[in-house]
Formats: structure tokens, sequence, C-alpha cells
């Protein structure tokens, strides 16, 4: 009879645990799997995009000696240029979001004596909006020349020089100028388009150049560059403006809107263009979040 009950006991207690262990296998397979740890989104794309610098003359400018000395000596460059370039370019990588783009450009050894006037420091910071980039501060510096400074806030611009923040308290206040809605600029225009639809009709824009505003008229072109030895399929952005001879053309990559190309066209007096050519697509693109409807970066 004792053990009777000792084995009846032995049994309960082992139904009592095998229902604890079928109850919590049951636990663990209905919960919801949490990952360890989860990797954040990049709010932002970080990447650095490096140019070869040539120049060319078409020799029909008022002044095409001084340009065709400058090509002369440009050729001294050989394939490598008569500068490099580099973009340092911060973008939401969700489509909205802060924007910064801070380009550098620098002339190649000898020629940096030479050409020291080519050196050239540009920036362009701002808000994207609903995909499309809006300009609220802009930079500009050739040169030895003091950088000229811009900044946009209201439907206004204030245009200041670099190292006169000191006396500012003493200075009469900066006059400002109208920036009107829409307002660009050659850096913001050339990165703009990244993972947004390329436009297919002529457009118009207001565009700083320099420290002056613009009426640019841009005409959209489906084209092909020769680009690291092959035709890539591209956008050429075609930009003029009635109130000045200088022209911009942009060649936009077709599949994700990258600038491969940048041609910046000095005016009728020197008849030089500065060609900006891409050396290689920069790491980084495809941190780009790819959301319904967006091009994929190959």
């Amino acid at each position: 009879m004792f053990i009777k009950s000792i084995k009846r006991m032995g049994f309960l207690a082992l139904w009592r645990d095998h229902k604890v262990i079928v109850g919590l296998l049951f636990a663990f397979v209905v919960q919801p799997m949490i990952p360890v740890s989860a990797q954040p989104v990049a709010e932002f794309v970080h990447f650095q995009a490096e140019w070869r610098v040539t120049l060319k003359s078409d020799g029909q400018g008022t002044d095409s000696r001084g340009a065709q000395w400058l090509v002369l000596l440009g050729g001294l460059g050989g394939q490598e240029g008569v500068a490099t370039a580099q973009d340092q370019v911060t973008w939401p990588a969700e489509g909205s979001g802060a924007y910064r783009i801070d380009s550098t450009l620098t002339p190649r050894g000898a020629l940096a004596v030479l050409l020291r006037r080519l050196h050239w420091v540009r920036g362009a910071s701002g808000e994207v909006r609903g995909g499309r980039p809006e300009l609220l501060s802009a930079s500009n510096q050739r040169g030895d020349s003091p950088a000229t400074l811009m900044q946009i806030e209201h439907g206004r611009m204030q245009v200041t020089t670099a190292g006169q923040a000191a006396s500012a308290a003493t200075a009469p206040t900066t006059p400002t100028q109208p920036a009107p809605p829409g307002l660009t600029d050659p850096l913001t225009l050339s990165w703009g388009f990244l993972q947004r639809p390329l436009p297919t009709r002529a457009f118009t824009v207001p565009l700083l150049i320099n420290d002056k505003v613009q009426t640019a008229y841009i005409t959209p072109q489906r084209t092909t560059l020769q680009w690291q030895g092959q035709e890539v399929a591209c956008t050429l952005l075609d930009a003029h403006s009635a109130q000045s001879s200088a022209t911009l053309r942009i060649w936009l990559r077709q599949s994700d809107g990258l600038p491969l190309q940048v041609e910046l066209g000095m005016g009728d007096r020197y008849g030089l263009d500065v060609v900006q050519t891409l050396s290689a697509v920069p790491s980084g693109l495809p941190a780009f979040k790819e959301t319904p409807g967006r091009p994929k970066f190959p």
C-alpha cells in the first residue's frame, strides 16, 4: 500500500512537471521573436564625390587668347586635368530633411601657382521637403578673395563678406534682396535629383550665381555620355539666362540622377568652359532608403 502511494505520488509529480514543461514550450512558441539588437535606419547619407577638372575653349570669345593660353596650360595636366574637385555631400536618406554640400576645386601640381584663381570653394545647405531641395544658405570663394556668404530667411537673402563679422555691431545693417521661391544654386541643382524622377520638359528656375539671382531656362534632353569607357544614358540639363552669357550644363545618369559631368561656361568674353567629370561612383549611395516609386541604384 505504501509502495502504491509512492508510485501514485511520483506519477502526479511527473504529470505536474510535464504540464509545466508543456506550458513553457507553448509560451515560448507563441511569444513574438524579439531581435537581440535592431539595426537603426540611417537618417542621412554621407559620401564624397571626386571629380577630374579640364578646360576647353571654342576660340570665339572676345578675350579668346587668354582662354586659349589657359587651355594650353591645362594641357600640361595631361589626362588627369588641370585640377581636382571634391564634393562632401550630406543628404536625407528618406527624401526629407536637412542637406549640405561642400565643394572644393584645387589646381594640380605646378599649375596650382599659375592658376591659383581657379581655386574655388563653395557651399550650399538647406532643407529637402517632399523630395525637393530648398536652398537656405550658400557660400562662394575664388582664389585669395574673401568668401561671400548668402543667408536666406523669410523670402529675403542677406549677402555678407567673410571677415566682417567682428565689425557687424558698429556697421550698418547689411541690406537684403528678394529670394524668390524655389531658389537654387549649381551645387543643389547638380545633386538635387538623386533618387528623383528626372525632368522631361523645359522649366524655369531662379538660380543663384555667385551672389546674384538669375532666371535660368533649363531644357532637359535625353542623351548619352562617354563615361568610364561606356556610353551611359543621361538627361542633360542645359541652363541659360538672359541676364548673363554664362552657361551651366549637367549630365544626370538616367538610372538614378547621379551627376556624371558638370560644365560651367564662363561667358562670351573668354569662350572658356570648366568641365568637371566624376571620377567614380561615390561609395555610400546604396545607403539611400529604397521606397516605392524610386529608382534603385545599380
